[in-house]
Formats: C-alpha cells, structure tokens, sequence
C-alpha cells in the first residue's frame, strides 16, 4: 500500500472515531439533528399551523353559535309628565342570549372549508419539500466535511512525501548524482505540497462552518455515511411517474389549484340568499322609563340577501377566476420543472456513479505506478521529476476518488428529495 493511501485510510479511521466519551455522528442523525433545529423548516411547520387554524376556523362556520351582550349605566332622565314621569335618576340595563344556527349560505362555508382544506395540504406539502431539501443539503455539508477532512489527509501525506523526497535530493545533489534542476523541481513542489495543505486547512475550515449553518451541530465525529439504492426507482421513467404523484413541489401546485377552484365558489356563494335559525333570551329594565322591566324569548329564521353591491360581488368573482388561472399556470410551470429536475437528478446519480468506477481504477492505477516510479528513481533508472509527477498524479487521483463518493451521496439525497414519499426518511 502506498504511503498516500496509507494516510488516507488512517484519516479515513480517525474520522470514524468519535472523541473520547461521545459516540460518532451518522448522515441520519445529522438529518434528524438538523429537522429539529433549522429555521427554514420551522417557518414552514408553522405555515402549516396558521393553514391548520384557519381550517379549524372555516368549519365553525357550520356550527352554532351562542352569543352573550349585555350594558349596565346610570343617568338621569326627563319625559316632561308623559305617563306620569317627570325627571328621575334611572339606571338601564340589558342581557341577552342568542343561539344561532346557520341553515343556508348558498354553498359559501363548504367552499370556505375546502379552500382552507385545501390550504392546508399545499401547506404540508411545502413542509415535505422542506424537508426533503433539508435532508438533500445535510447531505451535501456532511459529504463536504468527510471530503475535506480525507483531502487535508491526502495534503498532510502529500508534504511528507515532497519533504522526504527534498531531503534526498538534497543528498543527492551533494553528492553530485543529480544536477541542480532536478533539486530545485524538489524544492518548489514541496512548496508547492505546503500552499495545498493550506488551501485543504482552509476548505475544511470553511466546511465545518457550513455543517454547523445547517445543521446545528460542530462535525467533530462522522461517520462515513452508507448509501444505498433502496427506495430509488429502478427507470428513469418510473421516477418521472413517481414524483408526478408525490414531488412536494407538484402536490403543493395542485392543491393551490384545488383551493382557487374552492375560492371561485366562495365568491359566488355571495350572490346567494343566506339564512339562520336564531333563538334569543332578553331581559331589560329602566330602559324607557323608571322601573321598566321586560323578559322575552323569540325563535324564528334570520335571512340575508345582497341585491346589489354595485359590483362589488361581480368583482370578487372575476378576481377569484384570475387567482384560478394562476395555479392552473402554476401547475403546469411545477409539471414542467419535477418533470426536468428529475431527469436532470437521475443523469447525475447516473453520472456520479460512473465517476465512481472511473475514478477508483484510476486511484489503484496511479497508486501502483507510482510505487513503481519510487523503486525505479531508488535505482537511478528515472529522474526525481518522474517522481513528483507521480506523487501529483497519485494525490489527484486519490482526490477524484474520494470527490466521487461524495457525489454519488450528494446526488442520491437530491433524487429523493425531488420524489418525496418515503424515500425521504433517512
């Protein structure tokens, strides 16, 4: 095994270690760390709260209703000798309780019911798409630190070699068995090792910071995440049927639609007659006059019809058709879009893992032929150039690699993410 691969490995294990007294973190648990915590998601579960109360507010609308008023003040009055009453201190009072039942509203409270309903879907859909993106860019952060941290492994392994091989170039050229060029190529490609260990400290500075944004938690023990392809559709066009029926961006879209149509009905309902059963207990006195005192109980039907509102009705109708050929617009728009974001998803799941292949026999392939350049420079069959170009090439290679796997996870969480349905839970 060459030295590179050696400290890859080794990072590899360390990563996997978890500090002493704490347990390592894994892809899932980072997911499930990062749904508790992240803002996004927060605002969206509280969108869908606000859409769950005004649905709990438009099904009162069916409900009875029991209303209690009452006024209690105090005064003076003069009714100038009318019924024998000349000025007197008085002090009116009132209570009455009215039991209403709406009976008809012209199709206007279910209309009412099933926008909010509807509402309430497109709002739980959009919480499923947050949360499946969340878990796509978990994803993404927790791939980026494992990435960096192998590439600052792969940097580190990197400037030993190029220090060693300086070293002996150094000896060598004392002792005159290599000219000066060869010892100043030595020289600048460890520099050149140093500025690349700097730029990976920097990247995975820059990573963990990006981790801690998203998911709330310090990256200081993952876990090498597995992935696999449980869940996936096995066809491209299967995906496309699959998140035709469950892409949170579609299921949102439809039910924004569903609830403009609910909302043209809603608007209509107003040109219709409205009525209600009342039923009203009422007592009074000193109202009119000292020591006036009435009780009374009525029950009957309270009707209302708008004849005419100058316009008013006819333009909330038109309104409420123009928001419906908007969600219409907008369903079309969110087919289009799943339709080319899973397709796009699928190439580079497709892609990635190709990559992957590729880049694992170049890795094997670059690590053995630079253990061959090692002996062959060791007996003077080759320059020392040879050698730092094949510790380049064998560093790059190790780099594609370990790119590649991140890909192939990255991509695969963004796949699930534009299906939804189960595939989503980590």
């Amino acid at each position: 095994m060459s030295p590179l691969r050696a400290v890859l490995a080794l990072a590899l294990l360390v990563s996997a270690a978890a500090p002493l007294g704490a347990s390592a973190m894994t892809l899932p648990e980072a997911i499930a760390l990062a749904r508790r915590a992240n803002p996004g998601l927060a605002e969206a579960r509280a969108q869908s709260d606000a859409a769950s109360a005004r649905l709990a507010q438009a099904r009162a609308g069916r409900l009875p209703s029991l209303t209690l008023s009452g006024e209690s003040a105090s005064g003076t009055t003069d009714l100038g000798g009318f019924f024998g009453f000349g000025q007197s201190d008085v002090s009116p009072r009132g209570a009455s309780l009215q039991l209403r039942q709406p009976l008809f509203s012209g199709g206007g409270v279910s209309a009412a019911i099933d926008q909010a309903g509807e509402g309430r879907a497109a709002a739980l859909a959009q919480v499923g798409g947050a949360t499946a993106q969340l878990s796509a860019d978990v994803a993404a952060a927790y791939v980026g630190v494992l990435s960096a941290q192998d590439m600052l492994a792969l940097a580190k392994a990197l400037v030993g070699q190029m220090e060693t091989i300086t070293a002996q170039a150094e000896l060598r050229f004392k002792g005159g068995e290599i000219p000066r060029t060869d010892l100043d190529q030595a020289r600048a490609r460890q520099a050149e090792a140093r500025a690349g260990l700097a730029r990976a400290e920097g990247q995975l500075a820059s990573r963990r910071a990006h981790f801690v944004a998203v998911v709330g938690a310090e990256p200081n023990a993952l876990e090498s995440p597995d992935v696999v392809a449980s869940g996936l559709p096995s066809s491209l066009d299967e995906a496309i049927a699959l998140a035709a029926q469950s892409s949170p961006l579609l299921l949102a879209a439809q039910a924004t639609e569903r609830a403009a149509q609910a909302g043209v009905r809603y608007a209509r309902a107003e040109r219709l007659p409205s009525l209600a059963l009342t039923a009203t207990a009422s007592t009074a006195r000193d109202q009119f006059f000292p020591g006036y005192s009435a009780d009374g109980v009525t029950v009957g039907v309270q009707g209302r019809w708008t004849l005419f509102s100058g316009g008013a009705v006819t333009g909330r109708i038109d309104e409420a058709g123009a928001m419906l050929r908007i969600a219409q617009s907008r369903v079309d728009a969110a087919q289009a879009q799943v339709r080319e974001a899973v397709i796009r998803a699928w190439g580079d799941l497709a892609t990635s893992r190709a990559v992957l292949l590729a880049a694992t026999d170049q890795a094997s392939a670059a690590g053995s032929a630079l253990n061959s350049v090692r002996n062959e420079v060791r007996v003077g069959q080759k320059p020392i150039l040879d050698l730092l170009d094949a510790e380049r090439e064998a560093l790059s290679a190790q780099g594609g690699l370990v790119a590649a796997r991140g890909d192939v996870t990255v991509s695969t969480y963004r796949l699930k993410a534009l299906l939804g349905g189960p595939a989503l839970t980590p």
